[in-house]
Parts: C-alpha cells; structure tokens; sequence
C-alpha cells in the first residue's frame, strides 16, 4: 500500500454507525470520528426528496417539523427493497447510500478529499445474499469503482479483530456476543486452516439492544414524575416540542453509559417553563429495570452455544463482547458463566476496525491472520458440521425467477423456500405486481427501479456460506450457472443429494422429501433454484390426499419444495434468528424438531387473513415453503403430519 493509498471500514448498524481507516499519519488502523467527540453516528435519515436526505442529528432535527420524513434506522427496511417515506417510494439502497455517503464524507477529509483504494461494508450474517445486494447498491453510489467494495458478516469482523494478536489454531471456537443499540446477535466461529472463521451457530433478536435499556429508563423517569411532578409528566407525554423530548432522551442515555462507571447518574427533566426536575438513579436500581432483559439475552446465548454443540466454558478460547450495550457491567456478571469474556476499550468500533483486519489482512497495525492463503475477502465457507451448525446467511433463496419476479419487497411470485412471506401473501402461483405507491408522490427512478427488479429477478446475487471454496462477495455479480449464486459444484455423485452434491432431478428432489409428504404430491413443475443450483419445485397435492386437510380453505392447493444442505443450513440459522419477521403480524411463531436439526418459521394473519410457514432442514436439506393456512395450530398440524417437524 503506497503513502496515499487508505482502506475504510463501515459498520452501518441498526440504531448507530461507526466506522474505521488507515490512519493518515500512522498507517495503522484507528476508529473514525464520526459526530463531534464520538466515534459513532446516528443512522436515522430525515428524506425531504430521494435525492435530499439528511443524515444523523440532523434528521432527527428535520423529523420535528415534518415526522413523515424521518426514518429512524434504515437498516430494518432493507429486506423489504423499497420503502415509502415523506410519501416517495425510494429503493431501499437509497436512504443507505446516504448514511455511508456522509461516513465517506468525513473519512476523505481526513485524507486530504482522496478516496479509499478499498471499502468493506459489515452486514448481519443472517442476511440473505439479495439485503447484500442492496448494501452492495448502496455503496456503487458513493463513486468508487466496484471492485474495491467488499463485505464481511459482522460476527467474523469481530473474530478477525480478536484474532489479529491471538493466533487461533485451526478448530478453536469463539463466541461473539453483539450487543448493540437495536438489536442483540450471538454468533460461534471456529478458526479454519485458512486463517480465517466458519460461522457454526448463529441467532439474534431484533428487537434487543440499548434502545429497550432507554425505554425502562424512561418508563422509571414517568413514574417519579407521576409522585413528584405530574402536570410536568403530562407536558412531556401531549406538548413537549421535539427538541424538550430529545434533550431528554440524551439526558437518559448519558446516565446509562454514566452506570457503567459511577454507582449512580442523574436525569434531568425540563419543563416548558423553564423549571426543571432532576432524579438520581442508582446502579442497583438501573440493573433491577434491565435484568428481565438480560435473562432474555443469556438465554438467546445459551440457545446458541447449544446449537454450536458447546456444552462447556472450556470449549471456547472466548466469549467475545462487542456493540455498545456490552460495556454495561451487569452484560459480563450474567454471562461469566457460559464462557470466558474477552472485552475492549471501545467495543463501539470493534467490527468496522475488525472488518479491515479480516479484509485486508497486509494493512499496518493489524497482525496478519494464521498462515495459510490470504484471500482478499473473506470466505464465507460452510463446515462440514452436524446437523444445525453451518453458516447464517438469512433466508439466502434467491428471489423468483424472471418469469414472475416483481420488485423487491413487492408481491410478486411466491418466495423461495425459506424465505419468509411478504407482508401481502398472495396466492401461489401469483404474477408480479406493482408495490403500493405512496400518498402524495411516487419516484422508482428508472435506474433505481432497474436494480431493484434485476435484484428481485436474482441477477448478481451471492452465495454466502455456501460452499467449501471461498466466494467472492463485492459488488461486481458473482458468475452463476442460470439462477443460483454459484454453479453447482462439479461432482461426480449421482444428482440425489446424498454424496453432497443438490438433487438435479425433479425426481431426486420429490425422492428427498419426507415419506408422508412425498406420497401426496404430484405433477411438480420447477419454478427456479436454489443458491447452489438445485430445483426449487411447485407441487400440487394429489386430488384426494387427506394430508392437508384443515390447512387451507383453497381447493388449488400447491406447496413449494427444494433440496439444498448448504442453503438449509443457513436457512435454519436465519429462521431461529427471526431477522426478517414482519412486525405486524400477530403470530410469530417459531417451533422445531426434539432433535433441532429442523425448524419451521409460522407468521400471520396477513392482510388475506392467512398464515405462511418457512421451514429448514439442515440435516436432509430439506426447505419447504407454503402460504394461505387458515391458522396458526393449521400450519402445526401440516408440519407434524408430514413429516417435517416431530
């Protein structure tokens, strides 16, 4: 790397980003500045048109005067392709590329305005390789040429970063814990011979992170102002402009970083009048609001471990703390038992400082990984594990194929199996429609529009933990064999799925399901492939079969099937994690197997008032798909009935 020549990390995050370079003095790595005297930034976006947006605090600024605009964490609409915002339908790339154009911003001023010669983007490892995609989108606007922009799961960032001054034997596991301010993800990794990590378990919540710590905080605040002050308490609940209520919210937040370090911090509360209240929350008293949470969090972590076959501390060289929520001490008293815990001073930065160590490995400051080949991204390689261990990729099924492909989020044909059902379900087989437009105005620009709808056709996806040679991940599309992100590998098995190589026949594919499923179907036709190229199959069930009765009230009754190890076993960790289950939904639902090779997704009602199920086996492969169930306990009995879950 030449004197000029820098490498930039971007860790865009739920509720904060952060950010790392080579440092244009020392040429080692160092955390970013991001806002002011922190070295994170909000990731909010305040959308006054899709080519205005503003970023950070200021969006949260703009939100007062117009609340439409602001959309809080753009990261949790990524899977949904496009989003409707200040009344505009914008590509869900958009409000992303704002949050990385304004960190490339402040990173090449600090680099006299010259661009990074390399960019690595972190993303969740649950995330299918289509919500990639639309990440990959997002940085081609920043202007730099395609084949410097690179990706990394985040938990293999924060493996890399531990790694880098601990030399990890091929075989050793870690866990990292990544406690974040929105959501909450556990991943094991063993160490490979190649000097880089196979993800072997991964789960998260989505809905756990710092955020719920400043919720019971502020609940806490309400109820002392209900006993000292209440006409205050109701000033902040129906009149309090925005700027009172964020004061507030940074009063609180302050006071819970404060009880990392001190036995108690103060809030202040101020009034449209000028006066003011001031309460004093002591540690105590802050870990007695967090614990439910927290037992929440370690048994998540348990969960995970289980999954990754450790049944003792002994068997990991560390459990490793990242995200800002982990610094809080009662984090490490409730997790001291499950391994032994490895922290740093600014756990903030860990993954974007980690993801230049795993991407770029020959940078200054940072110790190259083991010996063995150093690839210039990182190899998102599949174990050869037991059953339920094998790498999160989300739920990686390509999208429809371009017969019946509709934009992304939209609700055209049915998703692959082991994607979860779009908020609109719709019948199988269904056409592509368009995606509601907004109130006032709609703007899928015509080359936005193109991305997203070659996204949805599945051009240029990417295959993540699915295979044993590694993949490139950058934005440049990964050459495919008609539909999967990979060809298949070459093989000189028979095509049933048994020697590893996927089902290539319809016949080999209806051969792998379970008994009680394959004798009552007929007649499949295929309707694409998986990520390695296997059949993905439409089978109707045989005109008098009694195994679906109660399931559906439609008389054409169809189920979506495929065959894949690699991709299920992605697909299982995805399902547990839950990362793309639709809000609204009043049942979301996940139950598996007593051997917990197999697991299936149940949410509903949606807007037809029926339910849809995702269901993964990573021991057989197995992946099923169906929507349009009359309930929830309808979706159980089909699952038991044929076979899939026991």
């Amino acid at each position: 790397m030449s004197a000029r020549e820098w490498v930039l990390g971007i860790d865009f995050g739920t509720s904060n980003t952060a950010a790392a370079h080579t440092g244009p003095v020392s040429g080692s790595v160092e955390a970013l500045q991001l806002s002011h005297n922190r070295t994170t930034m909000s990731s909010s976006v305040f959308v006054e048109s899709p080519d205005r947006i503003a970023v950070g605090d200021v969006a949260a600024d703009r939100a007062e005067a117009n609340p439409a605009g602001f959309l809080p964490a753009p990261k949790r609409a990524v899977s949904q392709g496009v989003v409707n915002v200040n009344g505009y339908d914008i590509p869900t790339s958009v409000p992303v590329a704002a949050v990385l154009e304004s960190v490339m911003a402040r990173a090449t001023g600090a680099h006299d305005g010259t661009a990074p010669s390399e960019l690595v983007l972190t993303h969740p490892e649950a995330w299918s390789p289509r919500e990639i995609q639309i990440l990959l989108d997002a940085a081609t606007k920043l202007g730099l040429d395609t084949s410097t922009i690179k990706t990394v799961s985040e938990p293999r960032a924060a493996a890399h970063y531990y790694s880098r001054t601990n030399t990890l034997a091929p075989g050793t596991k870690i866990a990292v814990f990544d406690f974040g301010g929105g959501t909450l993800d556990i991943a094991v990794l063993e160490a490979n011979e190649h000097g880089t990590f196979d993800v072997v378990a991964a789960r998260g919540d989505n809905g756990l992170g710092g955020k719920n710590f400043d919720a019971f905080l502020r609940r806490w605040v309400d109820q002392q102002l209900e006993v000292r002050d209440p006409d205050l308490l109701d000033y902040l609940r129906s009149q309090a402009p925005m700027e009172v209520r964020y004061a507030l919210d940074d009063s609180i937040r302050r006071a819970k970083e404060l009880l990392s370090e001190a036995p108690s911090a103060t809030i202040t509360v101020t009034g449209g009048d000028g006066r003011s209240e001031k309460f004093q929350i002591t540690r105590e008293e802050f870990e007695e609001l967090i614990t439910p949470a927290l037992d929440k969090a370690v048994t998540l972590t348990q969960a995970t471990l289980a999954d990754a076959h450790v049944t003792d501390p002994s068997q990991l060289e560390a459990l490793y703390l990242t995200g800002g929520s982990s610094r809080i001490p009662l984090v490490h008293e409730h997790l001291k038992d499950l391994g032994p815990i490895a922290t740093l001073d600014d756990p903030k930065t860990v993954v974007a400082q980690g993801a230049l160590a795993a991407a770029a490995p020959i940078v200054r400051g940072l110790a190259a990984p083991a010996a063995g080949p150093a690839p210039a991204f990182i190899p998102p390689s599949a174990p050869a594990a037991p059953p339920a261990a094998g790498p999160a990729g989300g739920y990686g099924a390509p999208a429809a194929p371009p017969a019946a492909a509709g934009p992304v989020g939209g609700y055209g044909a049915p998703p692959a199996p082991g994607t979860p059902p779009p908020s609109r379900p719709g019948p199988e087989p269904a056409a592509a429609a368009e995606p509601g437009r907004g109130p006032k105005k709609s703007i899928l620009i015509a080359a936005a529009a193109a991305v997203v709808v070659a996204i949805g056709a599945g051009i240029g996806v990417f295959a993540l933990g699915g295979g044993e040679d590694p993949v490139d991940t950058t934005a440049a599309p990964v050459a495919s064999d008609g539909g999967g992100a990979a060809a298949v590998p070459a093989s000189s098995g028979d095509g049933d799925g048994d020697d590893g190589t996927v089902p290539s026949t319809k016949e080999a594919v209806v051969a792998a399901l379970p008994s009680a499923l394959r004798s009552e179907v007929e007649n499949c036709k295929t309707i694409g492939e998986t990520e390695n190229g296997g059949l993905r199959l439409q089978c109707p069930f045989k005109e008098y079969s009694a195994l679906p009765e109660g399931l559906t009230d439609d008389s054409y009754l169809t189920i979506i099937v495929s065959v894949d190890v690699k991709q299920a076993k992605k697909d299982l960790i995805a399902i547990r994690q839950g990362y793309r289950s639709e809000p609204a939904n009043e049942i979301n639902e996940i139950v598996e197997d007593t051997a917990r090779t197999a697991a299936a997704h149940i949410t509903g009602p949606g807007v037809s008032d029926s339910y849809s199920f995702s269901y993964a086996n990573s021991a057989t492969g197995v992946m099923v798909f169906f929507t349009r169930a009359v309930s929830e306990d309808a979706a159980k009995t089909f699952l038991n009935r044929a076979g899939l879950i026991n």
